[in-house]
C-alpha cells in the first residue's frame, strides 16, 4: 500500500468523522471490556489457585485402604461357586512400611525441594457439652512449615511451640471459633480409639481453606503418636515440594513403584479445579469474541455504507488507471486503521479498569492475605487482545473492499 492510498482512505473517513469515530470506538469498547474481565477473573482464579495449591504438596504418598480382592471363602474353598456381597476393607494398618526411610531418600533427591512425614487421625474435640468431629494431623514442625509455609498463616499464638510444649495444638480458625476457644485454653480430644488426652491450644491458623479451617488442628508428630500409641517410626503420609511441580505426575508413579505405596499428584487431587480453570477461560473468551463481533459488524457496515456512498468516487479512480488491487487496499486501510487506532485506545482504557479495580480495598475474614481486589496484568492477555481486535477489523473490511473492487467503472459512469 502506497502513500495515495492511504491518503485516501484518510479523506474518505474524514468525511464519515462520526461513523469512523463510532466503528473506532466500538473496538475500543470491546477489547477494553476482554482486558477487564480476563484481568479481573484470571487475578481471583490466580490467587484462589495459589490458596489451594499452597496447602496441596505436589506429591503424596500414602497407603490406600482397599477390598479383599479375594475373600476368605474362596482362599477355603476356590473349586467352589462362591458368592460374597458387600466385601469390607481389608484390616491393614495406615502406617507407611520403612516411611523414615523413604523421607530421608526423598531428601537427597535434587528434584526435590521439600517433604515431610506426617500422622492423620480423626478424634472428637470436647469443650463442655461441645462435641465436634475433626482431624488432628501430626506434622514435623519445620519440615511442614519449609513445605507449607504455616508460620506465615498464624493469626494468633505460635507454631514454634507445638515443637517445645507436650501435648500442644494449633487449631483451624473455624474449629475454634465453633468450640469458643482461644490460645491457651484446655479442651479434651478422644481419639477413634477411645483414648481422651487434655490438650492446649497454641496458636489458630487461617489457610483461607474451610474444609481445613473448620475441622484441622496441627500438633508435633510425637504429640500425636502418643494420643495414639503408636510407635515413634508411624507415619501415614508423605508429602513432597518439587523444584518443578510438572514432574509430579511422572514421579509419583515412579516413586509409588520404588516405595511400594500408594500416590497422587496436585493435578490428581486439584482435577475439579483444573477443570474450573479451563471452563472459566472458555467463557472469558466467549464472551471477548462476542463483543468483538459486535463491533466486527459495525466496521462491515459502515464500510458498506460508503461505498455505496462513494461509488461515483471509485469509479472516476479506476478511469485513472488504478487497480481493482488498489482499490480493495484503500478500503482494507480504512478497516486497518479503524482496527489499530480501536485496539491501541481499547488496550489503554483496559489496563486504567483493570488498574483501578486493583487498587479496591477488599477485606475477607476467610482470604486474610487478601486486602485489595486481585487482578492479573499477564501482557499475554494485551498481545491477544490486540492481536484479535486486529484479526477481527481486517475480516470485517474485507468483504466490503472486495465488493469494491469488483465494481464496474462504465456502469457508474453511465448511470
Amino acid at each position: 500500500m502506497n502513500r495515495l492510498q492511504f491518503y485516501i482512505a484518510f479523506t474518505h473517513m474524514r468525511s464519515k468523522l462520526k461513523q469512523t469515530i463510532v466503528a473506532t470506538a466500538g473496538v475500543a469498547f470491546g477489547i477494553a471490556v476482554f482486558i477487564f474481565m480476563v484481568s479481573f477473573i484470571v487475578g481471583v482464579g490466580e490467587y484462589t489457585w495459589a490458596v489451594s495449591m499452597s496447602q496441596t504438596p505436589d506429591v503424596r504418598l500414602y497407603n490406600e485402604v482397599s477390598a479383599n480382592e479375594v475373600s476368605i471363602l474362596q482362599q477355603q474353598y476356590p473349586a467352589d461357586v462362591n458368592i460374597v456381597h458387600h466385601v469390607k476393607p481389608k484390616e491393614e494398618m495406615l502406617n507407611l512400611k520403612d516411611g523414615r526411610q523413604a523421607v530421608k531418600q526423598l531428601s537427597q533427591d535434587p528434584r526435590v525441594q521439600a517433604v515431610a512425614a506426617s500422622l492423620s487421625t480423626q478424634v472428637f474435640y470436647h469443650l463442655g457439652a461441645v462435641n465436634i468431629n475433626g482431624r488432628i494431623l501430626g506434622i514435623d514442625v519445620e519440615a511442614e512449615d519449609r513445605l507449607f509455609n504455616l508460620s506465615d498463616k498464624i493469626i494468633t499464638g505460635s507454631l514454634e511451640q507445638l515443637s517445645t510444649r507436650p501435648n500442644s495444638l494449633v487449631m483451624g480458625a473455624g474449629l475454634a471459633r465453633k468450640l469458643n476457644v482461644s490460645t491457651g485454653d484446655h479442651l479434651t480430644v478422644t481419639t477413634n480409639r477411645g483414648g481422651s488426652f487434655l490438650v492446649t491450644v497454641t496458636g489458630i491458623f487461617k489457610t483461607g481453606l474451610t474444609a481445613i479451617d473448620d475441622e484441622q488442628s496441627y500438633a508435633s508428630l510425637n504429640t500425636v503418636q502418643r494420643l495414639l500409641g503408636v510407635p515413634a517410626s508411624y507415619i501415614t503420609d508423605i508429602k513432597v515440594r518439587l523444584h518443578d511441580n510438572e514432574q509430579a505426575p511422572e514421579l509419583a508413579a515412579a516413586w509409588a513403584r520404588r516405595f511400594d505405596y500408594s500416590a497422587s499428584d496436585w493435578q490428581q487431587d486439584n482435577a475439579t479445579l483444573l477443570a474450573s480453570e479451563r471452563l472459566r477461560s472458555l467463557i472469558v473468551y466467549g464472551v471477548a469474541v462476542t463483543i468483538l463481533m459486535v463491533a466486527g459488524f459495525g466496521i462491515f457496515n459502515i464500510l458498506t455504507m460508503m461505498i455505496y456512498e462513494k461509488m461515483k468516487d471509485i469509479a472516476i479512480l479506476k478511469a485513472m488507471g488504478f487497480s481493482d488491487r488498489d482499490v480493495r487496499w484503500i478500503f482494507l486501510a480504512q478497516a486497518l486503521t479503524i482496527g489499530v487506532a480501536g485496539a491501541l485506545a481499547g488496550l489503554c482504557f483496559g489496563f486504567l479498569m483493570a488498574w483501578g479495580i486493583s487498587k479496591v480495598p477488599y477485606k475477607s475474614d476467610i482470604m486474610i492475605s487478601l486486602d485489595h481486589l486481585p487482578v492479573s496484568f499477564d501482557i499475554i492477555y494485551y498481545v491477544t487482545a490486540f492481536c484479535f481486535g486486529l484479526i477481527t477489523t481486517t475480516l470485517a473490511g474485507f468483504l466490503p473492499s472486495r465488493k469494491a473492487a469488483k465494481l464496474d467503472p462504465i456502469n457508474i459512469i453511465r448511470g
